[in-house]
């Protein structure tokens, strides 16, 4: 196999037949180029398959020009929306993402803060796996991180969250609506900010119509699809089972709907389903997923904004108060609920 050739700017410059220093201003922006020459220098660049040595960018300018972006779990549908959304906002912005999974291992994760820190990434975008274990790193010397959809308890922190605690409440009175008194609801790991803040809205939609969440109703599972299914089965197969189920993530909903398969329990004339995000699939399983949708590609462009505010323009980091971005969910009627049944 032929070695691969590495081009430098002299090499550009000697094909574009104009000045290193031309094509230096071209490939770092800074605008003094006319837009004809410029055209010139990006076409030698082009066919050069020309990169500028972030590295040695780096020890000139301050920037790597490089964000780092850390999910619990890149296999979530959720998590892949929002990278979609960091990484078309950083390109835009002249930045590559690196991307880390943490398999909702909070020491991989600090493992992969670490490395991230090591590479002098400008800023890191975080999805912690446990709010309160999060915390260990406020307080470390690191590039700027922006929390996304779960954040460290009781801190200030520079974040993009949904408004969890209001679009748990509208679900759930949206189901109350229908008739639904035995309302049961699945949550997440409870060390997460985003699961505390869901509970709480379910609570208070309840709370408001003189009902309560059962104690056999209230379901913690771990976010994953096996989950979902084994505590369908449970609650499916109690001696007072709910009339409506509502999972507070997306790949639990999936086991639900499997185990009401399997059970021979038809949705929604004896069971209603509801949950939160809205995946790809929502709309072709049958029946079609009731879900709340969260702006997900929107929270990726949110963080990658805010943070390169709290980055700031120079090379130190601009000392702005921390600042939460709280964006809006929407709730998306299918044909998985309806009126309770009176029979």
């Amino acid at each position: 196999m032929a070695k691969q050739t590495s081009y430098t700017m002299r090499d550009v410059a000697r094909l574009a037949g104009v000045s290193i220093s031309t094509v230096s201003a071209v490939v770092n922006n800074k605008g003094i180029v006319g837009p004809e020459l410029t055209a010139v220098v990006q076409k030698a660049i082009a066919a050069m398959h020309f990169s500028p040595h972030a590295g040695a960018r780096g020890l000139r300018t301050g920037r790597t020009h490089m964000l780092g972006l850390v999910v619990q779990d890149i296999t979530n549908p959720f998590f892949v929306e929002a990278l979609r959304g960091v990484e078309d906002q950083a390109i835009e912005h002249g930045y590559e993402v690196l991307v880390c999974n943490s398999n909702d291992q909070s020491d991989l994760e600090l493992r992969h803060l670490d490395a991230l820190h090591t590479k002098r990434v400008d800023g890191i975008l975080l999805a912690p796996t446990d709010s309160y274990a999060v915390r260990e790193t406020l307080g470390r010397d690191r590039a700027p991180i922006v929390f996304i959809d779960c954040i460290p308890m009781k801190a200030k922190v520079n974040c993009v969250v949904t408004d969890n605690f209001d679009a748990c409440y509208n679900g759930v009175r949206y189901l109350i609506e229908l008739g639904h008194q035995r309302i049961a609801v699945i949550c997440g790991r409870l060390t997460h900010s985003t699961s505390i803040d869901r509970v709480e809205g379910c609570r208070k939609a309840v709370q408001e119509s003189n009902l309560v969440i059962r104690e056999e109703h209230l379901r913690q599972g771990d976010s994953h699809i096996e989950s979902g299914y084994r505590i369908g089965h449970s609650l499916l197969q109690s001696s007072d089972p709910p009339t409506a189920i509502f999972t507070l993530n997306n790949r639990m909903a999936l086991g639900i709907l499997r185990a009401l398969t399997e059970l021979k329990i038809p949705c929604p004339s004896r069971v209603s389903v509801m949950s939160f995000d809205d995946a790809d699939w929502a709309e072709v399983v049958s029946p079609s997923l009731t879900t709340i949708a969260q702006p997900t590609y929107e929270m990726g462009t949110a963080a990658v904004d805010l943070l390169l505010r709290s980055i700031g323009p120079g090379p130190e980091q601009s000392e702005l108060k921390p600042q939460q971005i709280l964006l809006k969910s929407t709730l998306r009627i299918r044909g998985s609920t309806g009126p309770v049944s009176k029979s």
